[in-house]
């Protein structure tokens, strides 16, 4: 039996949680349609390469076992490592024995790799270590040195998720369209850079990290928030921390993980750069450039200090991350109640806000510089988001005016009465045809000046009466593009109700944030084709399963009508498909059988 049919039935039989991890790890793409094309996607070449340059030591030295044809056991006594390989598709369970069996795409993909780690590079130390972690020291020495590693691990590790907690903010905010090969545009970076006063090169890490997290996700040529975007933004320094670290790890591999923490703990002057080369022998060029990027990012979640990793390195890597928490809380800066509002519309934070507070703060002032202390401003546009947030002026008064004990300077009194005045004087509703976007206003100026402003003719902008204009795009580019070049519009729904900027929090597709994984969709997706094909298959399914069997000389299972109305089933290995009919040999009864395609019903392997 092929490998697609050996994989295929293996994938059938795992349950939805392996199936789900298998297609994380191995980062399956497009939507197969049933488990026959989720196996031609894993047994692809780029797939399967993609796979084993990513295996750890003790995961490529068990399929070099296997290859050889090593340790023929049952698999329940195989060890974790050869079970690793089998979650990961490479390898299948071999016939009523149970044994694995590497598949031919992985064996001869694997071959030169295996080859070229022999003869290039030290056979790793690890292969002796067992799998658990009992025993081993977890701390480095304790001294004045790891005290201020824990404290510049600190500083990096807020940083770090206030500036993922700045990209999200930004892309609710504005409209992020895929661009280039990194999928996100130079202005979009830049404008982020100057917020968190950071290289683009850094910016472009943290949205690496956005996606890795699944914080964004791409529809159509458009990045929105995702439903895990919402409980980041609710979570407290330390849970968004924790939620960083845990997919940091989460990257390496369970095997990887733990092979990474044996390593550290046995030799301190390990980098991370080299511990990770160790631990991952098979990486090629493009993986040594994610193990670099994966040190990068350890830096910025103080997993390394200077490339030296730290006791939250060490924690974490063994699933350990309460005693990370312990380790890390007293270093962090404190969060504070104290808010500085100038006269120039400035507002300062000196420290480090309670996360509701900083939430409210956010709908209606705009960050300016993000660090320990923060710098905010107050404008016309900032207020009119935290309006259309549902904020009332006097809300907004009365925060300020208790995180700042004082009362409110001239300036921002007279900013937040002119606020409340204008509030909805631009109103943006949904038309019909080359009409689908209405702007509305009863100052007849202001829609002149918007109509004569060559920063929006790409919108196509033409008036439809004294106190309207009409555009064909949709109203919330329109809305994103009319803030950006500094109007101030608020959207208004079919009820005359004002639409929230954070009503759907830009979720894919408009849906809500109770949104399903869309890998768990998938998974269901898979097994309500499965379902079908079993019962009432359609004539493509019926082809497809033909085709299949008769591309990998493969016997089926036919279950056809007879002439009295009453099911009957052959086993045949199928030889032909032509003018309708199926061709196959019949091995029990010693014949070829011609098969009507009309009349079958079910086929199975």
């Amino acid at each position: 039996m092929s490998d697609l049919l050996l994989l295929a039935n293996e994938l059938r039989s795992r349950d939805d949680g392996q199936l789900t991890a298998l297609i994380r790890r191995r980062q399956v793409l497009g939507q197969p349609k049933d488990f026959f094309d989720l196996a031609q996607s894993l047994l692809a070449p780029k797939s399967v390469y993609s796979c084993l340059v990513k295996l750890a030591v003790s995961e490529a030295e068990a399929l070099a076992q296997l290859i050889q044809g090593q340790e023929p056991q049952p698999l329940g006594d195989f060890d974790s490592y050869h079970l690793a390989l089998l979650e990961l598709g490479l390898v299948v369970r071999g016939g009523a024995s149970g044994r694995l069996t590497v598949l031919e795409a992985v064996a001869s993909q694997a071959g030169p790799l295996m080859t070229a780690w022999a003869s290039g590079r030290a056979k790793s130390s690890l292969k002796e270590q067992p799998a658990g972690m009992a025993g081993l020291p977890l701390d480095r020495p304790q001294g004045t040195s790891q005290e201020a590693s824990l404290g510049l691990a600190a500083i990096a590790a807020f940083e770090t998720q206030q500036a993922i907690t700045e990209l999200v903010l930004d892309i609710e905010e504005h409209l992020i369209r895929h661009v280039g090969k990194t999928g996100f545009g130079v202005g979009d970076v830049k404008r982020l850079a100057g917020h968190l006063r950071k290289s683009n090169t850094a910016v472009r890490g943290y949205y690496m990290m956005a996606q890795q997290l699944k914080l964004v996700q791409l529809e159509g040529d458009r990045w929105w928030l995702s439903a895990a975007a919402q409980n980041y933004l609710d979570a407290p320094v330390m849970q968004r921390w924790q939620i960083i670290a845990h997919q940091w790890v989460l990257s390496l591999g369970s095997v990887g993980a733990g092979e990474l923490s044996v390593l550290l703990a046995q030799d301190e002057s390990l980098t991370l750069v080299d511990a990770l080369a160790q631990v991952f022998p098979l990486a090629d060029e493009s993986l040594g450039q994610e193990l670099h990027l994966l040190a990068e990012q350890a830096q910025g979640i103080g997993f390394s200090v200077s490339g030296m990793p730290t006791n939250l390195a060490l924690h974490c890597l063994t699933g350990n991350f309460e005693a990370a928490v312990v380790a890390l809380t007293p270093h962090l800066p404190k969060a504070q109640g104290t808010l500085i509002v100038q006269a120039d519309l400035s507002l300062i934070a000196p420290g480090p806000l309670e996360t509701n507070v900083e939430s409210t703060l956010r709908k209606f002032a705009q960050i300016e510089q993000v660090s320990v202390a923060c710098t905010y401003r107050l404008s016309a546009l900032s207020l009119s988001h935290g309006l259309e947030c549902g904020l009332t002026g006097q809300q907004i008064r009365d925060l300020l005016a208790d995180l700042s004990g004082k009362a409110l300077p001239q300036p921002v009194e007279y900013l937040l009465r002119e606020a409340e005045s204008r509030f909805g004087r631009l109103r943006l509703l949904e038309g019909k045809g080359t009409e689908r976007t209405l702007i509305q206003s009863t100052d007849g100026l202001l829609l002149t000046e918007i109509l004569n402003d060559v920063r929006l003719r790409p919108f196509g902008l033409f008036a439809i009466t004294a106190s309207s204009l009409a555009t064909r795009f949709e109203s919330e580019v329109v809305y994103f593009g009319l803030r950006d070049v500094g109007y101030v519009p608020v959207r208004i729904d079919s009820e005359g109700n004002v639409v929230s900027p954070q009503a759907k929090r830009s979720w894919a597709a408009g849906v809500s944030a109770s949104v399903s994984d869309p890998i768990i969709e998938l998974v269901e997706q898979l097994r309500r084709a499965d379902d079908r094909v079993g019962a009432e298959p359609d004539d493509q399914d019926l082809l497809r399963q033909i085709q299949l069997a008769l591309k990998n000389k493969a016997e089926l299972n036919v279950v056809l009508t007879s002439r009295d109305g009453s099911e009957v089933e052959f086993r045949v290995l199928p030889t032909s498909l032509a003018n309708g009919r199926l061709r196959g040999l019949d091995k029990k009864a010693d014949i070829e059988r011609t098969l009507p395609l009309e009349r079958i019903v079910r086929v199975n392997f």
